[in-house]
């Protein structure tokens, strides 16, 4: 049972990665029985121009683009996790509830540094807690030590702990039992931060990248992944295009089994440039931008060309 219940969690995420490849077969097969059938030809003589009947087939292209990017944000997304927990609780027999537990945290806020030996995610519970407050030169200005940070409904409280401020030139420690600490950090971020990058959806993606900037580190890898998923899920639209061009030149007695062949070869072609992209933009020798969408660009130029070349 457990089984059956796996592989159906995974069939979302399976879906979504096949739709690209099941447009262009649906448009090559498409026009081709309709090639062989002659009605392309009695719809030109008609007088009616590509657009009118394969037009239709472009816009559903990109109407499965969108299904595919929100169906891989939503149900994909969240169906691997459930797959991932359930082969961790059932084969590797692993506690699924120590996955709320971060170890070595480092958390960098507006003007301060936190670092504790353990994170409980699901009480929102530092451990072993220090916290290292910066003037605007970055010169220490206080230093906090505590067992234990909880987070409360009023905010941060650090217990049993001690407190070191420098103040004109002298250091003054002070222990405490409770006391209240004003920190910008919340338990959303540090959940956020432990998922990453698969587990997020594309919009916790895209603020956590955004944090990341704005507090000078390095994003580039999450910037590749944010653009990846976007010009994959728009992978539909693409070979749905070159589906449908490659269609409108087929003859009658030219054998849908050619376009499909062509159509596939064009396809391992798209997705290994589509990975190289990537991996240029990873190690920065692309912006991230360009390397991910440069794939997608060519190809939608392919398709364009054989549209504009195909018969009228």
């Amino acid at each position: 049972m457990d089984a059956v219940l796996y592989f159906a969690y995974k069939v979302p995420a399976i879906l979504v990665q096949g739709i690209p490849v099941a447009v262009l077969l649906a448009t090559l097969i498409g026009l081709g029985l309709l090639q062989r059938n002659r009605e392309i030809i009695a719809l030109r003589a008609a007088g009616l121009r590509a657009w009118v009947y394969a037009g239709p087939m472009v816009m559903s292209s990109l109407a499965l683009a969108f299904v595919t990017f929100t169906a891989g944000e939503t149900l994909g997304r969240s169906f691997t996790r459930k797959a991932a927990e359930l082969w961790q609780q059932k084969v590797e027999k692993k506690d699924v509830q120590l996955d709320f537990l971060q170890e070595n945290v480092w958390y960098r806020g507006q003007g301060f540094f936190l670092q504790a030996r353990t994170y409980d995610a699901s009480s929102k519970i530092f451990h072993g807690v220090s916290v290292f407050y910066l003037d605007e030169h970055f010169h220490l200005r206080m230093r906090l030590d505590a067992q234990r940070l909880v987070c409360a409904e009023s905010g941060w409280r650090a217990e049993k702990g001690t407190v070191l401020a420098y103040e004109d030139g002298l250091a003054r420690h002070r222990p405490f039992q409770h006391m209240d600490v004003p920190l910008t950090v919340h338990p959303q971020d540090l959940a956020v931060a432990a998922a990453l990058p698969e587990d997020l959806r594309w919009d916790q993606l895209y603020g956590y990248i955004k944090r990341l900037i704005a507090e000078g580190y390095d994003a580039v890898p999450y910037r590749v992944e944010l653009h990846l998923r976007v010009a994959t899920a728009f992978a539909a639209l693409i070979l749905g295009l070159i589906g449908v061009s490659l269609g409108l030149h087929l003859g009658h007695r030219t054998g849908i089994a050619l376009g499909i062949a062509v159509g596939l070869g064009l396809t391992f072609a798209y997705l290994v440039l589509l990975q190289v992209g990537a991996s240029f933009a990873r190690s920065q020798m692309l912006p991230p931008a360009l390397g991910v969408w440069m794939p997608n660009g060519l190809f939608a130029a392919v398709g364009a060309a054989l549209w504009v070349r195909a018969p009228q």
